[in-house]
């Protein structure tokens, strides 16, 4: 999930079902858990990251490993890495996570967790007996508005983000483990660049990855540039191949045997888009799962 997360920070890609332009959008009645809660965020979210645990845990391959895996979390006394103080990790119950983060690259940057759970966690606000949301006060206050307008009249994403959400995710595709959505201000695209030390900061994300019997990810890029139409999706690319080599060279990542995986993974330049499909096929994933299990202890 770090290699997920790091990814779609450097990355911006297309290719798939066309990321919606601009201009005023048509809301669409959600359906699904995870569209109501999109529903429920405050507009302007610039970058979605989706995790639906409840598809993880039931998947025959790694669902066992997963649900270890999110159980060991919730045994823990805290969870380095998410952007509020949680005593103990929701993720152990929790069936879907999105987080939304706002302001980035600015002082004012914050973020909102949503979870689908029907367990407490503690310091969350309850918005009904499904959802949970933690962040900062004031942000709660206009999810809980919204929760409140939901409850009567259904509220839903705008079709603008729905369609840069799906532009990565394959047309027949059952669903999602996890999807990374991000539309970057200027902002957040030189933020993004201080960090991890690039030059082509991404301008859109959306990033699809599911677990069946495979693996695989799709991250589709979009590397738009007003000043260097010509070559930026190439750089962007070159940027993303030089990433998943420093990726494979991680540890983790070579206690599991991936690095084949990401070095085999396929990319396409069209226009300013770049799409990274990285795949892991069965017999690799059930390798993958038997060498996680002694490294959870770790």
């Amino acid at each position: 999930m770090r290699l997920l997360l790091v990814l779609a920070a450097v990355c911006a890609c297309g290719g798939g079902r066309g990321a919606g332009s601009g201009g005023a959008s048509t809301p669409v009645r959600p359906a699904s858990t995870v569209e109501r809660m999109l529903a429920l965020l405050p507009e302007g979210a610039q970058v979605l990251v989706e995790l639906d645990l409840a598809r993880l845990r039931a998947n025959q391959v790694v669902g066992g490993l997963a649900t270890q895996a999110l159980g060991q979390l919730g045994a823990d006394a805290h969870v380095p890495g998410l952007p509020v103080a949680v005593q103990g990790s929701p993720l152990a119950n929790a069936d879907v996570v999105v987080l939304a983060a706002y302001g980035v690259g600015t002082a004012q940057a914050t973020t909102l967790i949503l979870l689908a759970t029907h367990e407490e966690v503690p310091d969350a606000t309850r918005l009904s007996p499904e959802f949970v949301v933690l962040g900062a006060p004031e942000w709660i206050r206009q999810v809980e508005a919204r929760a409140g307008i939901a409850s009567h009249s259904p509220l839903a994403p705008s079709l603008e983000l729905m369609k840069l959400r799906d532009h990565a995710m394959p047309a027949r595709a059952p669903g999602a483990t996890v999807r990374i959505t991000a539309r970057l201000s200027f902002d957040a695209r030189l933020a993004f660049a201080r960090q991890l030390g690039i030059d082509t900061p991404p301008a859109q994300v959306s990033m699809w990855g599911d677990v069946v019997d495979d693996m695989v990810i799709i991250l589709d890029c979009d590397a738009a540039d007003p000043g260097d139409h010509k070559t930026a999706a190439k750089r962007l690319a070159s940027t993303i191949s030089n990433l998943l080599e420093t990726v494979a060279r991680e540890p983790a990542i070579r206690a599991l045997g991936l690095p084949t995986s990401l070095a085999q993974a396929h990319m396409v330049v069209q226009g300013t888009w770049v799409r990274t499909i990285i795949e892991v096929g069965p017999r690799m994933l059930a390798r993958v799962v038997e060498r996680a299990r002694p490294l959870l202890g770790k």
